[in-house]
């Protein structure tokens, strides 16, 4: 009985602790000023290789961003501009690299999405958007593809979420923070 008793107690300590461990974990979502530099770490580096990669040469030199939290800040800012990726942008395009958007967000919201990103500041030369039936790693990796289909080379690959990864189609890989997918 004594060891029923002790057994019964150590399983609700632990389920107490893990309960007390995730809801620590899911209150813990760091403030704007944390998530901006987190996003200006993700992207350190990505103006020099961006800058050697044009060196380099080739044809149709282009980045690939994801939109929601990696170009305009949707959870932090009301849509405004994430301005570490908005700097890279510009950057990019002063040096000929196309800039192409590569989205979650349904087909029927393209135009309204092209207008968010050039009120923000962004130049758009290219949108691929994602189809309701379409599972979201599938439509990012077809996106890609026609991008490069189109004669596209997409120097770098930049998102928050690990379906912005699935598959090729890129050289490089800028990941921004997402903090356990609780950041869309």
């Amino acid at each position: 009985m004594y060891r029923r008793l002790l057994s019964a107690l150590l399983l609700a300590l632990v389920m107490v602790g893990t309960t007390l461990v995730a809801s620590t974990q899911a209150a813990a979502m760091p403030n704007q000023e944390q998530w901006t530099h987190d996003t200006a770490s993700a992207l350190s580096g990505a103006r020099a290789y961006v800058g050697n990669r044009v060196a380099m040469g080739g044809t149709k030199l282009a980045l690939n961003l994801d939109i929601d939290n990696t170009s305009l800040a949707t959870y932090y800012d009301n849509g405004q501009p994430v301005r570490a990726t908005l700097r890279l942008v510009r950057y990019a395009k002063r040096h000929g690299v196309y800039i192409l958007f590569n989205t979650g967000r349904n087909v029927r919201l393209r135009n309204r999405t092209i207008a968010e990103l050039r009120q923000a500041g962004y130049p758009v030369d290219g949108l691929c958007a994602h189809y309701k039936s379409e599972p979201l790693a599938h439509s990012k990796q077809r996106c890609r593809a026609s991008f490069v289909h189109n004669g596209f080379t997409l120097i770098a690959n930049i998102g928050n979420r690990s379906t912005d990864f699935v598959g090729g189609d890129y050289e490089r890989a800028y990941r921004l923070p997402n903090y356990r997918n609780r950041l869309g």
